[in-house]
């Protein structure tokens, strides 16, 4: 006889409506859905926009003859540095925070429920109730779960383990799709 013969209808219902699991930061997780955070944004558009007209204007004075060789090679570096820029420092920051934030460097465990998400990491405890949850977004590493415009819980794929499916299911439902972003 198994485990599950010996619950009662309430307890089983009660255990499908509630899922866990273990977030252990890593910088790879952090920086990919810092990486969508970014450029997300008009802002981040815009930056990929500038850099590459920097590209086109140092082909174009290159070809119309306003520049010589050397003149061209130092719009394309200076594209690079423009392009490159962004994701070196939120590469360098997730590395940081990971050590650093009290937040990232500690493993936090999150049960999701009908009710919300609750944190407890360093012995405190926080919950977050569906209605205060303003959307989710799903990176190729990552979901973020933004609690306000600017803060969002970021949960690592590889943390969901056997999990995926019962707790994204929960965050579907609880929040709808008009506040599920997939990427």
């Amino acid at each position: 006889m198994g485990t599950t013969d010996n619950m009662t209808e309430k307890e089983m219902t009660e255990e499908i409506k509630e899922s866990r699991m273990t977030v252990r930061m890593t910088k790879e997780a952090l920086y990919d859905f810092l990486l969508f955070h970014a450029y997300s944004k008009f802002s981040g558009f815009l930056v990929n926009i500038l850099g590459l007209a920097i590209v086109f204007m140092g082909i174009f004075s290159y070809t119309t003859g306003r520049v010589n060789g050397i003149g061209a090679a130092l719009y394309l570096a200076a594209a690079v540095l423009f392009l490159g820029a962004t994701p070196f420092q939120l590469k360098m920051r997730a590395k940081k925070q990971v050590v650093v934030n009290r937040e990232y460097n500690a493993p936090a465990d999150y049960t999701f429920s009908e009710n919300g998400i609750t944190i407890e990491q360093n012995g405190e405890s926080k919950t977050y109730e569906w209605e205060h949850i303003e959307r989710a977004v799903v990176t190729p590493k990552t979901i973020g779960i933004y609690y306000a415009p600017e803060c969002a819980m970021i949960l690592p794929k590889e943390d969901f383990g056997d999990q995926f499916v019962p707790i994204f299911t929960i965050i579907a439902t609880q929040l709808g799709q008009s506040k599920v972003r997939m990427r």
